[in-house]
């Protein structure tokens, strides 16, 4: 499993927008904030550089929005937030989300964790610990693809750490990074698969797809 990260602040500017679908640039440029456009920009850079993606027909869509690889050649979560972009590729089912450690609403933990989390997280404290729980309930909802059919309080991802998980009748194996003042978790349902983390320059987002069909492996 490879989890490729990028920065957004060299796409501000909207550097390589020339590179992606027309569909991703409609997208791009709906945006309001510069931010965000960035953030789907490199996003898609990331789709076509790591999975070949040049073309919206190369993508479907599973019944509640989660993308495949139409070519059936491996598994790709995609998650933005803050300064970063980060896409995962796998050779089983993936979810992943990143977040940027800032502080956190207590209501949004008592909306969306159970009892038990809300104990583990009184007990660690913290801000880290509070994105440790959101992208751990991220990530698994990502990865069964079920949306918001499967809402955070309905399941728990305790123990924190990477044993395994049943959750909605399916077992993840959940891994957590932390990079640059954001955290990342990856939920994966096969757990031999080791993450790598590989730093993506925007000189290398824009030299051209250099798509291994290796690469989910």
């Amino acid at each position: 499993m490879q989890l490729h990260i990028c920065g957004i602040k060299p796409f501000l500017n909207l550097s390589g927008i020339e590179y992606v679908t027309g569909e991703r640039k409609a997208r791009i440029l709906a945006y309001t904030r510069a931010e965000d456009k960035a953030r789907c920009l490199a996003a898609g850079l990331l789709l076509r550089m790591v999975c070949g993606v040049t073309g919206e027909s190369m993508v479907r869509y599973g019944a509640n929005g989660k993308p495949y690889r139409r070519d059936g050649g491996g598994f790709f979560n995609l998650s933005h937030a803050g300064d970063y972009v980060v896409l995962g590729t796998a050779g089983s089912e993936i979810g992943m989300d990143i977040e940027k450690i800032d502080s956190y609403s207590m209501g949004v933990a008592t909306r969306c964790f159970t009892p038990p989390e809300l104990a583990w997280l009184s007990r660690e404290s913290g801000n880290e610990a509070f994105y440790r729980l959101w992208t751990g309930k991220e990530s698994v909802m990502k990865g069964i693809g079920l949306g918001l059919s499967l809402a955070p309080e309905d399941f728990c991802i305790l123990p924190m750490d990477r044993s395994a998980h049943r959750i909605a009748s399916r077992t993840w194996f959940l891994d957590w990074l932390s990079y640059d003042g954001h955290i990342v978790c990856i939920a994966i349902e096969n757990k031999t698969e080791e993450t790598r983390l590989v730093p993506v320059s925007a000189s290398d987002l824009c030299r051209g797809v250099i798509f291994s069909p290796n690469n989910g492996a």
